[in-house]
């Protein structure tokens, strides 16, 4: 500008831009200073209250239809399911997934159950193959014996693995080598059960911390170092033992090209450092972690959901969570409120609830039970099995044998 001469007014144009320039600048500069929410297990904090049946992927903080979850799942060769067990919606989720999967890849999906023993295989592969009846099954696999939760949680998914002959593999280890190495340790374990040993690897630091805080919530345990040690031998023989089975079946001819999900309880997967981990130090392939995550009442998780101190662990708990409601099989089964005993080849009614369907039919203790419904019961699963397929306000013919006089009692569940 030469002197003399007056300065033209900004344009209004450049005055315009410059002026958004300076608010966006101060806009960005707040948004800098504004505190970032979240922690290493839920690093995006839902905007409002997760809802029952929402679907948070956590890695991004999305909510995702169940299309989507299984669209990413897809491209997963394990996936891990993390159940409450004595939650409904929990194996609901999980005949979700498996089914979700025999959709997308029909005769390349196999299951990979906690509810079974190395020893019982033979008799899921008979199941798979249809030659058992549910009975049959409950018999053979020695399901109240074994797993102690009502089969039917399992039983929708176990029928839709029969029908469409998708493999169960038994993913736990012998009792005998369980309470071997409980007893004595995994240097120590009996020469005929060594064999069966899996390979241990080094123990997660992070998984001996969240150990030692659920052994503190396990009702029940008590004493010091040497009880925390059992206890973690058995969890760790249970992790490796379940790894090794799920590798072994992938590499072998009956899991080649497939997918696993497996179904076990939720701290064997959550965090990652448990049973994934484990698969993926003997065979690096990809996974998912789905843990069901219950919105319920205080006085429904009242005796059922641990209370446990645990260590702030910097891994994400799973890669999707299922916000699901509490249901339990116990407000959908019925009883006749009896306890029983198998005696020489009897089937003894060892006691009788006061106010139960049984005492007002007349059942009394020390009763020989014979049949029900026509149906002779020789074993505790005869009655379990028929009293499952009862519901409430339905009636049963009780055929039992009294000094040496057999009465047929009819009962009203």
């Amino acid at each position: 500008m030469l002197v003399g001469e007056q300065e033209e007014p900004m344009p209004f144009r450049r005055w315009i831009f410059a002026a958004a320039l300076s608010a966006l600048l101060l806009l960005s500069g707040c948004a800098s200073s504004r505190a970032v929410t979240g922690s290493a297990e839920m690093p995006y904090l839902p905007s409002t209250p997760p809802k029952v049946e929402e679907i948070f992927h956590l890695p991004t903080g999305l909510r995702l239809s169940i299309d989507g979850m299984m669209e990413m799942l897809s491209g997963a060769r394990l996936v891990s399911v993390g159940e409450t067990h004595d939650n409904l919606n929990d194996q609901r989720v999980e005949l979700t997934v498996v089914r979700g999967l025999h959709r997308r890849f029909p005769g390349k999906i196999a299951v990979g159950m906690e509810m079974f023993r190395e020893p019982q295989q033979a008799i899921l592969d008979r199941w798979v193959n249809g030659e058992l009846s549910e009975l049959e099954f409950l018999k053979a696999s020695k399901w109240y014996e074994t797993w102690g939760y009502d089969f039917g949680a399992y039983r929708d998914l176990l029928l839709f693995a029969k029908e469409h002959r998708i493999d169960v593999i038994a993913l736990n280890p012998s009792k005998d080598l369980q309470e071997a190495v409980r007893r004595t340790g995994l240097d120590n374990v009996p020469e005929d059960l060594r064999r069966k040993l899996p390979e241990i690897g080094e123990t997660d630091p992070w998984q001996r911390a969240v150990l030692r805080g659920v052994f503190g919530g396990h009702g029940g345990h008590g004493g010091g170092d040497e009880s925390f040690d059992s206890f973690l031998r058995v969890q760790l023989l249970w992790e490796e033992t379940m790894a090794q089975k799920v590798v072994d079946y992938l590499k072998g001819p009956r899991g080649e090209g497939k997918r696993m999900v497996t179904i076990t309880g939720g701290w064997h997967v959550k965090y990652g450092f448990g049973l994934p981990k484990k698969v993926v130090r003997r065979m690096p392939i990809p996974y998912a972690i789905v843990l069901p995550e219950e919105i319920s009442t205080p006085e429904q998780q009242e005796g059922r959901l641990m209370r446990v101190d645990l260590p702030e662990v910097p891994l994400l708990p799973a890669h999707f969570l299922w916000y699901v409601p509490f249901n339990s099989i116990e407000e959908k089964r019925v009883r006749m409120g009896i306890r029983m005993e198998e005696k020489e080849g009897r089937l003894l009614v060892e006691s009788v609830a006061p106010g139960s369907p049984a005492e007002k039919a007349g059942i009394a203790k020390g009763d020989e039970l014979l049949a029900l419904d026509g149906e002779p019961v020789k074993e505790s699963v005869d009655v379990l099995f028929r009293v499952g397929e009862k519901r409430g306000g339905d009636t049963a013919q009780v055929t039992v044998r009294r000094g040496g006089e057999e009465k047929t009692l009819a009962l009203r569940f």
